[in-house]
């Protein structure tokens, strides 16, 4: 996108890339705009902000209902939670959607608080949530829509769920996801459309769907993710508040309950829905972070005494949290990337063709990073039957057959040696060339 300048159809080497639409990606490709060779910072600064606004986010729906206190301990909490700093790691359009959708649920609760601004927070809960059907397909809107739904359900407020989803507000939603949809169809056709749903529908329903996983898969990583907080929100289940009805309490029970419809609602969905991978978990994280600000709060209202060591317990946590960061997720991180391979390729300084053979994703998008043009794909049948261009030179790109002895004995009889053999992930690339 940032080379061709078309930042309405994400491309992955040089071919269209449909499985979502474009607002995911393009935060990236501006940054990657500011440079003709950018550094992989630039990859990784949207990505952060994207971040620190949804710890942002947190905060002020937390801070909106329950007040500072609560708003500042859930934004650190979000902030130390193993599951959102690993999601923040990497340039996927995840964090985006959790931006929009965080966004998006900030406007619902509080218009729904703040019955004389509703208008204008319901307005912000349409346009978050067309930002998270742009970032994601359809799970971008299934999560508003499903939480403020489940919520308003519960509290039998079939007035505001008739004017939310049946009102004009709704072309706040519609008017920028059609724009996109109108854009897209003039330059490429309507097809784009069907399959950014099409993507959707099948990620959530077909057993045969890409990452397909049964229904437990999500147990033992939920539990990880939400460390080291995970069971924190479980003194809310002992420590029961007296009856209150005070407005402060009212809107702190408004926040308790909104906060669990949404991260079961997720949860839920996440549990039903055929594809699964850890970083689906994202949209549970903000409303577990409430939870447990709540949760914390709880303690202090039941044990005074705690209080006299909140401070020094939270600076052990980020402590805790700065040392798990430097020696669990750095080191692994560097050794995952593919700069090394690419650096190897460059360093041939020939002007032979360049091949990727049989490359996964992450491969054909590093490879069009870090050399910046589009490689052509072999399969394992094109390489082994030379349907390439195999003059001096030639720089082989393999994902993962250096274990396969027919491929490694024809190479060798075609002058090939290993440049670079590289484990990433559970796989691994290796470069070879026949440059002398």
């Amino acid at each position: 996108m940032a080379v061709t300048s078309n930042y309405l159809i994400p491309r992955l080497n040089g071919k269209n890339f449909l499985e979502y639409p474009s607002l995911g990606y393009l935060p990236i490709a501006l940054a990657l705009a500011m440079s003709e060779k950018p550094a992989d910072f630039l990859a990784f600064l949207p990505i952060v902000f994207l971040g620190m606004g949804t710890v942002l986010i947190t905060f002020l729906t937390a801070k909106r209902l329950a007040g500072e206190r609560i708003g500042l301990l859930s934004g650190f909490i979000l902030s130390t939670m193993l599951g959102f700093i690993t999601l923040h790691r990497h340039c996927r359009v995840d964090p985006a959607l959790l931006f929009f959708v965080t966004l998006s649920l900030y406007g619902f609760v509080t218009g729904y608080h703040v019955p004389e601004k509703r208008s204008l927070f319901f307005v912000v809960f349409y346009l978050a949530m067309a930002g998270a059907f742009l970032s994601k397909g359809i799970i971008g809107a299934a999560i508003p829509i499903g939480t403020a739904l489940v919520f308003l359900t519960t509290r039998r407020d079939l007035t505001t769920i008739r004017k939310l989803f049946v009102g004009s507000g709704i072309l706040f939603f519609l008017v920028p996801v059609f724009l996109w949809v109108g854009s897209v169809w003039r330059l490429e056709g309507f097809g784009i459309f069907e399959e950014v749903i099409r993507q959707s529908l099948h990620r959530f329903s077909s057993p045969a769907a890409d990452h397909a996983q049964p229904f437990y898969y999500y147990v033992i990583p939920a539990f990880l993710h939400l460390m080291p907080w995970t069971l924190l929100p479980l003194v809310l289940l002992w420590y029961r508040s007296e009856p209150d009805d005070s407005r402060e309490a009212l809107s702190r029970s408004l926040l308790l309950k909104f906060a669990l419809v949404w991260f079961l609602t997720v949860f839920i969905g996440l549990f039903l829905a055929s594809a699964k991978r850890l970083l689906y978990l994202g949209p549970i994280l903000p409303p577990f972070a409430i939870l447990t600000a709540l949760g914390w709060n709880r303690v202090r209202e039941k044990l005074p005494g705690v209080r006299r060591w909140e401070f020094y317990g939270l600076i052990i946590i980020f402590f805790v949290y700065i040392g798990a960061y430097q020696l669990f997720i750095i080191p692994p991180e560097r050794k995952e990337s593919l700069r090394p391979v690419f650096e190897a390729v460059s360093s041939q300084q020939t002007n032979g063709p360049v091949y990727l053979i049989h490359p996964s994703e992450t491969l054909l998008g590093a490879s069009f990073f870090y050399l910046g043009k589009r490689v052509p794909v072999l399969n394992k049948e094109d390489l082994l039957l030379g349907r390439f261009i195999n003059q001096p030179g030639t720089t082989l790109v393999i994902n993962f057959y250096s274990d396969d002895d027919q491929v490694l004995s024809n190479l060798r009889s075609k002058g090939y040696r290993l440049i670079l053999q590289k484990k990433y992930g559970k796989a691994g690339v290796c470069v070879y060339s026949n440059s002398s």
